[in-house]
């Protein structure tokens, strides 16, 4: 397992502060979710919900990874200013072409708590530029094999939607701007030892 920190990294503990933004970013099926999982359920982070218009799985229920809307009450958040910032995905979905929203509502942070949520690199640009320090992030740098065979065990696979979920991610994340962005990365794929890395280091802001 290889880690490395990123961005300055002591100066940020040297200000560190009880209110961080954990934020999670990496590959499709890298285990993003579970690990904010982990830090919500025994560390007491603030599990931000997002708020998307893709199909509820099996297993999943409202607020539990998301907040599950219709695209009609989504673009009306849009036009109401509701949202911290949110993405339009073109997808595919059983073959047929579709359109997923996902994005923050206002009200999911407050000024004092601490939080963690899992989003991409573009987004985490928007929260480092609206909450300064208080962010802390990690990319999860897992391989394409590990991956692939995660998102088949969920149960939901669908070849042509990974094929271009794996376009997606190189288009996403080329490694320059990996770098120049988060705070640490972690190439790992194995979940337990990524969470170790994880809570060591956030017990250096806490």
């Amino acid at each position: 397992m290889n880690f490395r920190f990123k961005n300055n990294l002591l100066k940020i503990m040297q200000n560190k502060n009880s209110n961080k933004i954990i934020i999670i970013t990496g590959f499709s099926a890298s285990g993003k979710d579970t690990l904010a999982k982990i830090l919500n359920r025994k560390y007491g982070y603030n599990f931000v919900v997002l708020t998307t218009t893709r199909p509820i799985r099996d297993g999943e229920s409202q607020r539990d990874p998301y907040n599950f809307i219709d695209k009609d009450e989504f673009i009306n958040l849009i036009s109401n200013n509701q949202l911290i910032e949110y993405k339009a995905y073109n997808t595919l979905y059983n073959n047929n072409p579709d359109t997923w929203y996902y994005g923050v509502e206002l009200n999911e942070i407050n000024d004092v708590d601490s939080y963690v949520l899992v989003r991409d690199i573009e987004a985490l640009n928007g929260y480092k530029e609206k909450y300064g320090e208080r962010v802390i992030s990690f990319f999860i740098d897992a391989d394409e094999k590990s991956r692939k065979l995660r998102c088949q065990i969920r149960g939901d696979f669908d070849e042509t939607e990974w094929n271009r979920r794996l376009i997606d991610d190189n288009n996403k994340y080329p490694m320059n701007i990996i770098e120049n962005t988060v705070n640490c990365i972690i190439d790992e794929t194995n979940l337990d030892k990524i969470i170790d890395v994880m809570l060591n280091v956030i017990k250096i802001y806490s």
